[in-house]
């Protein structure tokens, strides 16, 4: 058994050695350590590692920052590393701007640490900006058209909007007033759907035209979650969701007032929309009608609530139950507490009926018919 011991020596060029091969070996030599090795007895081996690093999952040090966020912004250090993982550099960066940033927050109506918490974890910089030019100066320009209550909403929800260059910002609103929103109307417009202000100005304007072309009108409390809709869908796919509506035959004055009442509508895929559209027309035999009244059943999970309730209201029928306060749109739209105190807990059937209910949102007594029953009458466009 051998031992290797390893000396590096730096070998310098000797001025008998050729121009040339001067240059060469200087640059070579210079740069390169030569390794010596001596054979000793017993082979030792190096002590490579050829794992690699894992991410430390380990809190970082406590900094004054980091202090400050879990003191005074209502953080815990599992908060600080998920939220910091990918800019932990800011820990370590001048702390005098803290405070006057959590004026500001306050100044806001935000005050309580939960809120607070909110605004790092959806923007892990915001406490790093500088006040004045950054912070101070953006809520002050918002302050020229939006309500406080309503500046307190974007901040919370929204605070990556400080990202942005004010100039920017001021351009989106601009031609949000040209576009003929003003006071009130966007104030809460921008707090709602502030990607308005980070959207290309050609998006911006046919959004518009698209929500107003299907009847929603500007100020209404319903164009914001249209343009959420409009902004958040692939071109093309408010047309099909469209005309998903259509062929299962709805006309265009019910289309306009299905979407005055729940815009977000928009949103719905087309399979969803077929699903439930087929099991309440085919099964629970509401008309189209019934569905512009109480447009919110399209967006309710077919086999988690409107299945399972629907075949609790058919036990009780059986049961021949009084019919009173059986109002099926009613009832789906209960809280699951209200909904198990009124018809399950206070029935002398309860056990049945919990059986039921759970057993159907479980899936065990849903029938293959019921599941396809949005392809029965509503078939693919």
């Amino acid at each position: 058994m051998m031992s290797i011991d390893v000396q590096f020596i730096w070998k310098l060029p000797t001025v008998k050695e050729s121009p040339l091969l001067l240059h060469y070996q200087a640059i070579s030599n210079l740069l390169l350590p030569r390794v010596l090795f001596h054979a000793k007895h017993q082979i030792k081996f190096a002590r490579f590692c050829t794992q690699r690093a894992t991410p430390s999952t380990t809190p970082p040090d406590r900094t004054v920052a980091t202090e400050f966020l879990i003191n005074k912004c209502g953080l815990t250090a599992e908060d600080i590393t998920k939220a910091f993982k990918n800019c932990s550099s800011v820990l370590n960066k001048s702390s005098h701007n803290l405070e006057e940033v959590l004026e500001l927050l306050n100044g806001c109506g935000l005050t309580s640490p939960a809120q607070i918490r909110q605004v790092v974890l959806c923007n892990p910089r915001f406490f790093f900006y500088k006040s004045e030019r950054n912070v101070k100066s953006k809520l002050s320009f918002f302050r020229t058209f939006m309500k406080e209550d309503d500046i307190a909403k974007l901040v919370i929800t929204n605070a990556r909007i400080f990202n942005d260059r004010e100039e920017k910002l001021k351009s989106a609103i601009l031609l949000l007033q040209r576009l003929g929103v003003e006071g009130d109307a966007l104030s809460e417009l921008v707090a709602k759907q502030p990607r308005l202000l980070v959207t290309s100005e050609e998006n911006v304007v046919e959004s518009f035209k698209q929500a107003e072309s299907l009847g929603i009108r500007k100020g209404s409390k319903m164009f914001p979650i249209a343009m959420r809709a409009i902004l958040g869908t692939e071109k093309g796919k408010i047309e099909q969701r469209l005309q998903c509506l259509r062929s299962s035959g709805f006309s265009e004055k019910q289309i306009s007032d299905l979407l005055r009442r729940q815009s977000w509508i928009l949103g719905i895929s087309e399979e969803k929309l077929r699903r439930n559209l087929g099991f309440l027309v085919n099964f629970v035999e509401l008309s189209l009608d019934d569905l512009v009244k109480y447009p919110s059943l399209l967006g309710y999970s077919l086999e988690t609530r409107i299945i399972p309730r629907y075949r609790v209201l058919k036990a009780l029928k059986s049961m021949q139950i009084s019919n009173r306060g059986m109002h099926f749109p009613s009832i789906v739209y209960l809280t699951e507490q209200r909904f198990l105190a009124k018809y399950i807990d206070s029935n002398a059937e309860s056990s049945v009926l919990w059986d039921i209910y759970y057993g159907g949102k479980d899936g065990k007594f849903i029938s293959d018919s019921e599941c396809v029953s949005g392809q029965k009458d509503f078939g693919k466009l």
